[in-house]
């Protein structure tokens, strides 16, 4: 990357300074020529370029000779020529050329330096390195003369000699803070990267400005691990050299960040606060970007330490409410682990025994959410924590009554339009857990009238869902159909797949409403009553399409009911007894993750993932499978 950049200044440095040429020679045309003759001339120069652009060499070295003849001390012509001649290899002609040039003006730098670059290519290094050292040496206090020479170089991708020039300018012009992003792009493409990052750090140190330029740029190489190691490793010594700089700690804590060091990032933006006197605001925009990252463990200590300083009036509310978002997902981190993947406990009403035990995980957000919202009870923030209220009772009780109590007021709030619908939206799915799809439908349609582009297919699948869960297969299918065209939202392909399930397993009659029904059920988290469901259907209709999916769903519902034995029992069958399904491969994948996360037997999952990889070597699956087996196995991936 760093060589093209390299690379490509340069090309647009000559494109840039091939067209000021061409309108110069066009003015000393108007000068000195009649009107036909700049015609003829302009003609002639377009077509030569044209050859060039179109790497017809011969052809452009032709026409540019023609024109030199015309005009032998046209910048333009001759560097054109002087081009063509390079990329035929011709340098003895090219040398000439230049040679030539020189006999009017033996002074001009450029044109020394140019035919120096031409000895270099044909080889002859010494002649180059003598011209070049004449130019310098014409005023060594001269930047420009270093830069002149350089650019050869690096035209030639020679950039070690590139820098050696450079540096050697340092010295002549006794000026250390020059060519500084030359010097760093260059060691760079070297892949120096300690020496890259230490050119940018002095950028930094003499421009305070550039901090975000100067993470840009080392962005180009932290992404490999021995490039991000070389620039924490020079930032730091940097910091320890300049412990005030607070643009070297935003740069350290940027780094640290892109390494996942949060709890080292946090430190840095503890210094930076104290050292800029912010009053916490750069603690609190730290704890947004932590928060971001799904670091909440470090999130939750960044905005604990805000409201423990007391921080700026106007960022206590949003620091509480990140404490409390930080709490709710450490909460679901925290019920993720205790839980195993896929467990679930059957909810027998609107707070179960299962519900019970997942409340306490979460009681502590719960509690943060209701103080904000009795702080701040008409306003975005308190508006914010009672949607959050919603989602807890929600998703993680299971309280329909609570949650829809928390939605049917946040909609009703005034200061956030899109919470406003987003809670519309939580509603309708509340009543469709709630079994009163009539409400849920009026919710759908209220919110097609009010809400965005960007949500209106998502309602519109909603609404798909209600009419396929009461077997209006008709009905959704249009309205799938009609998403599934848009291709530009997050629904379409869920409505592709509903609406694909739906045609397959039409011609399957009433096996199909009563598969809806069953899976309207599981939304309802009424795992007994949908297992249930299924295992009829597969009974009273054993020969229609849709069983393979059906006994997929039961073997599922074993597990969510924490029946993992029974789960390992069905997807053996889908397995061995049911030769003709397209989900074989799944239930054998299926089969390895129950034994590696339910019941903890690797040896187990790893029978399992090879015989994936042994009976379906073309499935989708094989490629996870044989990661499975590396994690297992201990191998590196």
């Amino acid at each position: 990357m760093c060589t093209m950049r390299v690379s490509t200044f340069n090309s647009l440095t000559a494109a840039w300074l091939a067209r000021c040429c061409t309108m110069l020679f066009f003015v000393a045309l108007g000068a000195t020529s009649s009107l036909a003759q700049q015609t003829d001339l302009a003609i002639k120069l377009r077509l030569a370029q044209s050859f060039e652009q179109a790497g017809e060499w011969s052809r452009a070295a032709s026409a540019y000779e023609s024109l030199l003849e015309e005009n032998p001390q046209s910048f333009v012509v001759v560097e054109g020529l002087r081009r063509t001649y390079t990329e035929l290899k011709q340098y003895d002609k090219a040398i000439s050329l230049i040679r030539e040039q020189l006999r009017v003006n033996p002074a001009d730098e450029n044109m020394l330096t140019i035919l120096g670059g031409l000895y270099d290519l044909s080889g002859n290094q010494p002649a180059a390195d003598s011209l070049w050292r004449l130019v310098i040496m014409k005023d060594v206090k001269n930047a420009g003369l270093y830069r002149l020479v350089a650019a050869q170089l690096i035209d030639h991708r020679q950039y070690e000699r590139a820098i050696e020039i450079y540096l050697q300018g340092r010295a002549g012009t006794k000026n250390d803070n020059i060519y500084i992003e030359e010097l760093a792009s260059l060691y760079a493409a070297l892949h120096q990267y300690h020496n890259a990052t230490t050119e940018f750090i002095k950028l930094v140190q003499t421009n305070p400005q550039q901090v975000s330029y100067v993470q840009s740029r080392l962005a180009s190489f932290t992404n490999r691990p021995e490039g991000w190691q070389s620039a924490l490793d020079v930032v730091r010594d940097a910091v320890l050299r300049s412990p005030e700089n607070v643009q070297l700690h935003s740069i350290l804590a940027w780094l640290l960040i892109e390494g996942k060091q949060y709890d080292g990032a946090l430190e840095q933006y503890r210094i930076i606060d104290r050292v800029t006197k912010a009053n916490g605001v750069e603690l609190y925009s730290f704890a947004q970007r932590a928060a971001q990252e799904h670091a909440y463990r470090t999130a939750q200590r960044a905005f604990q330490e805000v409201l423990r300083m007391n921080g700026a009036a106007n960022i206590l509310s949003y620091a509480r409410f990140g404490y409390a978002r930080a709490v709710e997902e450490l909460s679901a981190e925290s019920d993720s682990a205790a839980r195993q993947p896929g467990e679930r406990t059957e909810p027998a009403g609107n707070i179960t025994s299962g519900v019970a035990e997942t409340m306490p995980t979460f009681q502590g957000a719960l509690g943060l959410y209701e103080a904000i919202l009795a702080d701040f009870p008409n306003s975005d923030i308190g508006m914010q924590a009672l949607f959050r209220i919603g989602t807890i009772r929600f998703v993680r009780f299971f309280d329909l009554d609570g949650a829809a109590k928390a939605y049917d007021k946040v909609r009703t709030l005034p200061f956030n339009p899109s919470l406003q619908q987003e809670a519309i939206l939580r509603l309708a799915e509340v009543q469709t857990a709630k079994n009163d799809l009539n409400r849920a439908r009026e919710d759908y349609v209220q919110l097609l009238r009010i809400t965005t582009d960007q949500n209106r297919e998502k309602v519109l699948f909603r609404l798909a869902e209600l009419n396929y869960f009461e077997a209006g297969f008709d009905s959704a299918s249009a309205v799938l159909q009609r998403l599934g065209n848009t291709l530009r939202s997050d629904e379409a392909n869920d409505a592709l797949q509903l609406l694909y399930f739906i045609q397959e397993n039409k011609p399957s009659g009433d096996a199909l409403g009563e598969f809806a029904r069953a899976e309207l059920l599981v939304r309802q988290r009424k795992y007994s009553e949908a297992l249930a469901r299924f295992q009829a259907l597969t009974i009273r209709h054993p020969s229609v399409s849709l069983v393979d999916d059906a006994v997929m769903r039961i073997a599922e519902l074993h597990l969510l009911l924490n029946h993992p034995e029974d789960a390992l029992s069905v997807f053996r069958h889908i397995v061995v007894d049911m030769p003709t399904s397209v989900l074989r491969d799944r239930a054998q994948m299926r089969i390895g993750e129950i034994f590696e996360s339910r019941l903890r037997d690797n040896a187990k999952a790893l029978e399992a993932y090879e015989k994936v990889l042994e009976l379906f070597p073309t499935s989708l699956f094989t490629e996870e499978a044989r990661k499975r087996i590396r994690v297992i196995r201990g191998d590196s991936l």
